[in-house]
């Protein structure tokens, strides 16, 4: 299993920390971590480390996620540990690749996108895989709604995104519906992961005043239940005609979670970096989204705050009690996959193929 790069303090991944490292003699000098991060001033600050001899960290930047058009940015002494650039000229996602004593180059973009609607919007990009290869960036996002303004629009037709899934059930689309640019809209799958009747409450059966017991519960049944969907969701995402996509929810964190470390699973992603991925919306999700939940389902399921929020929370447990259980019963998620999910045998495959590189 791969390690997920640097853990943090407390001993998990960091997934600012995890970016495509390319494959070197072994005494050479690795850029073992890149993070990129902008600052409120609209500049770079990148931040690495590196394994091995070298005296000096050459950095490049630009706006493929492949390195294709970086032009140098600048040379820092290998120890100085971080840089700060500035954005390059245009519009467009920016990336940063660094390389150390002539060795390849590790390539880090902003996993986040940042928009003025969506706050729980990311790239899938960079992890890496048991096989040593890294999910591609720029091929697959997940979202939380996409109620976007103006420039929001701009920013995702840079995206190029030809599909959107939509998870949400209908009564969650006629109250929050997404917004396009009707001049070229994406093609929008509809396919929910959860019950079509508003009236249904998802605690039915469920007996626990523990909200993270809930959300186990919960991830499980989802994954027994909406299995087809999961199937039709995956299948979509490993054809390359239909790429880049993103599939999204309302908050962007259990059901979107959900397909997100189905994903991953299948693509060979390590189980501590796929939590870790689940764990993000906790820091991107702000205290007025958290509040209008909380109101909400309060409101709407009758629900006791402290149960609430157990269930507003990423509980990396839950999640991965959820996975364990499903990916046992069935024997692993490409057998998951092509089994109650009903796929194509050639479909797991395929995800590799076009969602990896070396």
């Amino acid at each position: 299993m791969t390690n997920g790069g640097c853990p943090a303090p407390d001993g998990r991944p960091d997934l600012r920390k995890i970016d495509p490292v390319s494959t070197t003699a072994r005494n050479a000098a690795v850029i073992e971590e890149l993070t990129l991060d902008r600052e409120p001033d609209g500049r770079l600050r990148v931040r690495w480390s590196v394994a091995g001899p070298s005296d000096q960290v050459e950095l490049a930047i630009g706006r493929s996620a492949e390195g294709i058009d970086h032009q140098p940015a600048t040379t820092v002494a290998a120890d100085a540990g971080e840089a700060v650039l500035e954005a390059p000229p245009g519009t467009g996602r920016v990336f940063v690749s660094a390389s150390a004593g002539g060795a390849g180059a590790a390539v880090a973009g902003e996993r986040r996108i940042l928009l003025a609607g969506p706050v729980n919007f990311r790239d899938l990009g960079g992890y890496p895989t048991a096989d040593g290869r890294r999910v591609r960036w720029g091929r697959v996002f997940r979202a939380d709604a996409l109620v976007f303004t103006d420039e929001d629009l701009a920013v995702f037709g840079d995206l190029g995104i030809r599909t959107v899934y939509d998870l949400r059930s209908s009564f969650e689309r006629d109250t929050t519906p997404n917004r396009f640019d009707q001049s070229a809209p994406p093609r929008v799958e509809l396919l929910p992961l959860v019950s079509e009747d508003p009236s249904a409450n998802p605690l039915d059966g469920f007996d626990s005043d523990n909200g993270e017991n809930f959300l186990e519960h919960l991830y499980v049944n989802i994954l027994e239940r909406s299995a087809i969907n999961f199937g039709r969701i995956l299948s979509g995402l490993s054809q390359e005609q239909d790429l880049p996509a993103v599939f999204h929810c309302a908050a962007g964190k259990d059901r979107t979670g959900m397909v997100s470390s189905v994903l991953l699973s299948i693509l060979g992603v390590d189980l501590e970096v796929i939590l870790a991925d689940y764990e993000l919306t906790s820091q991107y999700r702000t205290t007025e989204h958290v509040q209008a939940s909380v109101q909400r389902m309060g409101e709407v399921q009758n629900l006791a705050p402290e149960v609430v929020a157990g269930i507003l929370r990423a509980p990396r447990w839950a999640m991965e009690s959820a996975l364990t259980k499903v990916g046992e019963r069935y024997g692993g998620f490409d057998r998951y996959l092509t089994g109650p999910a009903g796929a194509d045998p050639a479909v797991p495959d395929r995800l590799r193929k076009n969602l990896l590189r070396a």
